[in-house]
């Protein structure tokens, strides 16, 4: 087929033998199309001709001449019974597709009908617009000066009458008569006045009725104003000689006419440089004046009567301690102008207020800043986060269209400009290049109707705009937002983003949403707080696609950035709320990282933080906790743990707004001391997990965060004591621990989100804060937990055993070796008391995520190594299991693999059984070779013992022969692994625990049938272990009959093999060429045997959940 489409493209390329193919053109394909009838074909191929503008006339002609389908109707095909087959033995000769149910041949008239239908529409229109043409010729063309009164000569002409109706009934609609309008449309139930075709084909729709009536009045004159008539004298009369004083006069008056027009040139040349001075005075963001220096402008012309100097100075600067206390004044530049030129005698410079631009480096950024003062990085990073990032190649290319500025004058030239690129690119692929010019006319357009219907163009240009085509619209907003003087209203275009927000199309209200994001900078306050944030809020409760609330997030998160209302703060804060328990991550990882951070920067100037946001947060995670502690369904416990986690970790996002509230007081400002420094500590920025929430960048206050901060962290504050330092202890500590004790250790996802909050926190806040305001507050409950363990009688379920983990990490931060005693303080109670040590091993996997904590966490598993107590060894053997996969290489062959073999050596036979798993981790999760290597002859040793393996024992090593099985070499799994359990599975009937056995068998095996061995093993050692557990499940098992049968049938299809098959190769049952020539020589009913075998395990399909069962 391929080869064929090319024959097509290129009818002319040579061959691979270099000969040139025959031309085969379009003109014989129709050709051939139209001769064997193929019509659906033959139009297809029209259709797709024409598209690409290769129209043929032999089936142009042929489509347009309805003579060629007028003797095909829809007409009942005869009932004929099928003829019988000629051939009796065979079914080739029946024609099948005869008689097939699926409609082709209907399918094919409903098409002809289709295209038959369509020709005729096109037949009406066509008489339709003769019959007008005919109907316009039969009337004269009155003369110019009879116009009043060719209603009165000349009756009404049917398609005039029905232009005049479509008129009068589209200025109704336009003027919201709608019942006068519905009343004329049933007085005229013959004429569609949805399409003005209806009036006549070939007559052009005319200017609406309020225009046609404007242009009449004007050409008659109805509409000037009023004028009265003057009579000029038109004779000529002798004029008396002039006297030479009249000569005189009129010298002088040509003089002075003279005099006047220089004044005018030099007046007009003035004019220019004040323009050029008023641009380089709006141009003064790009090049700031200096602080205390004064700039002078000297004009061009020195002969002019106009002032020549102006001198910038610079108003002084206020009090940035006030700002936040006392309304902002008038902030203007006071420009100087010198009148010397104008009077010699007075050299006093005349002061004109002009209003200030703002010269900082962010004006270019945010064109209509809040009054509320935002830090110019904090500024910048939220730019870069929350607007739509455009590529500059798109907002230079656009606003090179713009570069003269937009008037009337300058329209010609855009359209210039555009209008080239237009016309040859009408296709719907290039209608971009149509954006500079309606937004032009959007810009200068008077008439509010026609700049909705030009942005209604604008929005429409493409059905689903992708996101290049979304950046090429925005560029042009930014672009004519750029040029305004003042802060846009845009009530007309926030109403079309409004309209357009409720699109059916996700595309179309991502542009809505995106249009309000690069425009919010540009947008008078009072439309940002008002129309724009309710329009944003609405999308964000009502839309249901997440990647448009996840752009409504972005957009909020900027429109908070410019908030200067407090009064706002509230409802931005229930809308962060709204987000962030949003049912898409997207949208929630959006609010999380961007928005609630934004939002604590200004609850953090408002002093707000720790008395609305963070409560209210922590009282969302508290109430989650709460009801999945109460409630045990499931899917309840599913759903609240995904948004007690977002919470926590909006939580981790606001640490350094929390420490920037606490320690950004009178009271530790006072601890600053000179020299300082002014860097914040690793450990802290670490904390930050972007710019967007680094103290350097959104702090606003008057002092040096670094340093601020440094004086902080440097200090016990035993003796100190402020509001905010209180609510950190009495509130939010207390809060955490609530929390804590809330969580079953049991939900691990959630207590580990909690665990590395907490110790972020603590690193946060410094050694001394943790020291002196969080461990002893944890500490207590820890000492009454460890009375609970120590009591016999005490009921188990009421324990909170998280208060371990989250006691250790808080120590973590403070002090290794305590963390060593404390772990072998709890390892001990929780063995002696029978308690879970699961607690023990999220703490142990944490710690030994900190490179630095790892010796000290071994170090106190070590004790438990040699403790006296079985049962401590016991637990420590199934511990040191856990940190196999988490400690370094070194410590692992000094430390994990000394401590796991001398417990596997232990005399109690429980400690030997709890070693043994983690004994078979190490093989599979060590990294060192050498490790791997005597961990695997340790377990050898194990299982080749020669008084046989004690029933105790059985258990564990089978489940751990298993388990290592894909990870050794083919020799370790036929001499150890396979022999072993063929020998575990003869003597599983004196074994204990018949029932955990053999269901552990039965998965060992399933796991062993796959590995690769030899012909010899499967015969001598697969087979027989099975066939004995055959016998075993039969007896005690019987559920897992069919199982084992797909295991039995596995195995024999490999006996025979002299090679060992893959498992993908047995599983899809195939048979290669080199596998059916393997034994060529024992004859053919040998291998007929063979291949039934093989093809008995496809037709019987062995139990796939026995196959892929869980390891």
């Amino acid at each position: 087929m391929a080869g064929v489409m090319q024959e097509v493209r290129d009818p002319l390329s040579p061959d691979s033998k270099g000969c040139v193919k025959p031309t085969i053109s379009y003109e014989e394909i129709a050709t051939k199309l139209l001769n064997e009838k193929l019509l659906l074909t033959a139009l297809e191929l029209h259709a797709e001709l024409c598209e690409a503008g290769k129209e043929l006339p032999i089936l142009k002609e042929f489509f347009s001449n309805p003579s060629h389908f007028e003797n095909q109707s829809i007409k009942p095909e005869p009932y004929s019974p099928m003829p019988r087959s000629s051939s009796q033995a065979t079914l080739d000769s029946l024609d099948m597709t005869r008689y097939s149910e699926d409609g082709a041949g209907v399918d094919e008239r409903v098409a002809i009908l289709e295209f038959e239908l369509r020709k005729a529409r096109e037949s009406i229109s066509a008489l339709r617009a003769n019959l007008t043409v005919v109907t316009e010729s039969e009337g004269t063309t009155p003369d110019k000066c009879s116009d009043k009164h060719i209603i009165n000569g000349t009756p009404i002409k049917p398609h005039e009458q029905r232009a005049i109706n479509f008129l009068v009934n589209e200025y109704l609609l336009t003027s919201s008569y709608k019942l006068t309008s519905i009343t004329f449309s049933d007085e005229n139930e013959n004429q569609d006045f949805e399409d003005w075709q209806d009036v006549g084909l070939n007559i052009p729709k005319p200017a609406e009725l309020l225009q046609i009536y404007r242009e009449y009045m004007k050409a008659n004159g109805y509409d000037r104003s009023p004028s009265v008539s003057v009579g000029v004298q038109t004779d000529f009369c002798e004029l008396e000689p002039e006297t030479e004083t009249e000569k005189d006069e009129f010298k002088e008056m040509v003089k002075k006419v003279e005099e006047l027009q220089q004044q005018t040139a030099l007046l007009e040349q003035e004019r220019l440089d004040l323009q050029q001075f008023i641009a380089t005075s709006e141009n003064l963001s790009q090049n700031p004046v200096k602080k205390g220096s004064s700039g002078t402008i000297q004009t061009i012309n020195s002969n002019s009567t106009t002032p020549d100097k102006f001198e910038l100075l610079e108003t002084p600067a206020r009090d940035t301690s006030a700002v936040t206390q006392e309304a902002e004044e008038d902030d203007s530049v006071s420009v100087v102008v010198s009148l010397g030129e104008t009077d010699p005698g007075d050299k006093e410079w005349t002061r004109i207020q002009l209003p200030r631009v703002d010269v900082t480096e962010g004006s270019s950024i945010l064109p209509n800043p809040p009054s509320r003062h935002l830090p110019l990085k904090f500024k910048m990073e939220v730019i870069s986060h929350c607007l739509v990032n455009i590529p500059n190649s798109i907002i230079s290319a656009v606003e090179e269209i713009f570069k003269n500025g937009v008037t009337r004058d300058t329209l010609v030239q855009i359209l210039a400009q555009t209008l080239p690129r237009i016309v040859p690119n009408v296709i719907l692929n290039k209608r971009e290049e149509v954006i500079p010019l309606v937004l032009s006319a959007i810009r200068l357009h008077n008439d509010s109707t026609e700049r909705e219907k030009l942005l209604q163009l604008l929005f429409n240009l493409k059905k689903r705009p992708q996101e290049d085509e979304r950046q090429l619209i925005l560029a042009g907003f930014v672009a004519m937002a750029k040029l305004e003087d003042e802060p846009m209203e845009g009530e007309e275009i926030l109403t079309i983003c409004w309209e357009q927000s409720q699109h059916k199309y996700p595309e179309k209200r991502l542009l809505a949403v995106e249009c309000c994001s690069v425009l919010a900078p540009y947008m008078s306050v009072g439309i940002r707080n008002s129309l724009m944030l309710s329009m944003l809020q609405q999308m964000l409760l009502e839309d249901k696609d997440p990647t448009v609330r996840a752009s409504v997030v972005r957009s909020l998160a900027l429109l908070i950035a410019l908030m200067d209302d407090p009064d706002k703060y509230f409802q931005c804060e229930e809308l962060a709320l709204t987000a962030l328990h949003d049912t898409s991550p997207i949208v929630v990882e959006v609010a999380s990282s961007l928005l609630l951070p934004i939002l604590a920067q200004w609850a953090l100037s408002l002093k707000r933080l720790q008395t609305h946001l963070l409560p209210r947060i922590i009282s969302k995670v508290k109430s989650h906790l709460k009801s999945g502690y109460t409630q045990h369904s499931p899917n309840k416990d599913h759903i609240d743990e995904g948004k007690i986690v977002s919470s926590i970790a909006v939580l981790q996002y606001l640490l350094p707004h929390m420490v920037i509230c606490v320690a950004d007081t009178d009271v530790v400002r006072t601890y600053i001391e000179h020299g300082v420094s002014s860097d914040l500590p690793d450990v802290f920025l670490n904390l930050c997990h972007s710019n967007i929430v680094n103290p350097k960048l959104f702090y606003n206050g008057d002092v040096d965060i670094g340093s601020l901060l440094n004086a902080f962290f440097a200090n016990t504050w035993e003796n100190d004591s402020w509001p905010e330092l209180e609510w950190f202890t009495n509130k939010l500590v207390l809060d955490i621990l609530e929390m804590v004790k809330s969580i079953e250790i049991t939900q691990e996802t959630i207590l580990n989100s909690l665990l590395t909050y907490i110790h972020s926190l603590c690193l946060g806040f410094g050694r001394y804060v943790t020291q002196t305001r969080i461990q002893p507050i944890i500490a207590s409950e820890v000492t009454e937990l460890e009375q609970q363990l120590t009591t016999l009688a005490t009921d188990k379920k009421k324990m909170s055993l998280t208060l371990i983990p989250t006691y250790l990490i808080i120590l973590s931060t403070l002090n290794g070796i305590d963390v060593s005693k404390s772990l072998k303080q709890f390892l001990v109670a929780l063995s002696m008391s029978g308690t879970s040590i699961t607690s023990l091993q999220i703490a142990i996997i944490m710690l030994c995520t900190q490179e630095h904590m790892q010796e000290y966490v071994l170090s106190g598993l070590w004790d438990g190594v040699v403790h006296q107590r079985p049962i401590v060894r016991h637990a420590t053997a199934t511990l040191f299991g856990c940190v196999i996969a988490h400690v370094c290489d070194r410590l692992a062959s000094a430390k994990v693999v000394p401590a796991i073999v001398t417990l596997v050596s232990d005399p109690d036979i429980t400690v030997r059984s709890a070693a043994i798993p983690s004994l078979g981790r190490l093989i599979t999760e060590c990294k060192v070779r050498e490790m791997r290597d005597k961990a695997r002859l340790t377990l050898e040793t194990i299982a080749k013992e020669p008084q046989g393996v004690p029933p105790t024992l059985a258990l564990p090593l089978v489940s751990t022969l298993a388990f290592i099985a894909p990870n050794c070499p083919q020799n370790y799994i036929e001499d150890v692994i396979a022999t072993q359990l063929m020998g575990i599975t003869s003597s599983a009937l004196q074994q204990g625990r018949k029932i955990d056995l053999i269901s552990a068998l039965v998965e060992a095996y399933s796991v062993l049938v796959y590995c690769p061995l030899s012909n010899q093993c499967v015969s001598g050692v697969l087979l027989p272990g099975l066939k004995h557990l055959e016998q075993l499940v039969n007896q005690h098992l019987p559920q897992q009959k069919e199982a084992l049968r797909s295991l039995l049938r596995e195995a024999e299809s490999r006996q025979d093999l002299s090679k060992p098959m893959e498992r993908s190769l047995s599983m899809s049952s195939g048979l290669s060429l080199s596998m059916a020539t393997v034994n060529v020589g024992q004859g053919v009913e040998d291998m007929r045997q063979r291949v039934s075998k093989i093809f008995q395990q496809k037709t019987s399909s062995p139990s796939m959940s026995s196959i892929f069962r869980k390891k």
